[in-house]
């Protein structure tokens, strides 16, 4: 016993629970909204839902159908118009953009856990933090430009030099203010 009480003691062996396969892959199905494809409305609750229990709806604006949160969208809900999912997302506020995971579209009800993340991404983010301080003017015109036209994309903005190639990491300074914003 070494003198230490029992109720500090774990246990050796701790049994957890077991699911079958097919339970597993049902409760994917049901979480991912795949449990009844296209059997859904798109109103503000069902897509609020759906992003809340897939964790988010991933951004992606490589295409070749559509982009990737359009079909996301349309393998759950089937048609719908797209005048009321942005209507739902960036005037009812349904959802909120954020590089959550990755570029995601996060529902609102989920705001504030995310608020942590975003404050402390300030200060540790991926080392843009000296030349955004080095650039105050870049985050005023991109700030300036947003609030003057409404939301915009990274396509929106111009290339700082003519002919620079674009590329994965090679990103124009008005991409970095837009990842930073």
């Amino acid at each position: 016993n070494c003198g230490v009480s029992s109720r500090y003691v774990l246990p050796t062996r701790m049994s957890l629970p077991i699911f079958s396969l097919r339970a597993a892959a049902a409760l994917f199905l049901q979480r991912q909204h795949l449990d009844r494809p296209r059997a859904r409305r798109l109103t503000a609750s069902s897509l609020a839902r759906f992003a809340e229990d897939a964790g988010g709806i991933q951004l992606d604006s490589i295409n070749v159908v559509d982009r990737a949160h359009y079909l996301t969208l349309w393998s759950r809900f089937g048609p719908y118009d797209r005048a009321t999912l942005e209507r739902l997302i960036y005037r009812r506020r349904v959802l909120f953009e954020y590089w959550a995971h990755v570029a995601c579209l996060v529902s609102t009800a989920h705001f504030s856990a995310w608020r942590r993340a975003m404050l402390d991404y300030r200060h540790r983010h991926k080392g843009w933090t000296r030349f955004l301080r080095r650039h105050p003017s870049l985050m005023r015109t991109v700030e300036a430009e947003i609030l003057a036209r409404g939301p915009l994309g990274n396509g929106d903005f111009q290339n700082a030099a003519p002919g620079r190639g674009g590329g994965w990491w090679n990103w124009k300074p008005a991409t970095h203010a837009l990842d930073f914003l």
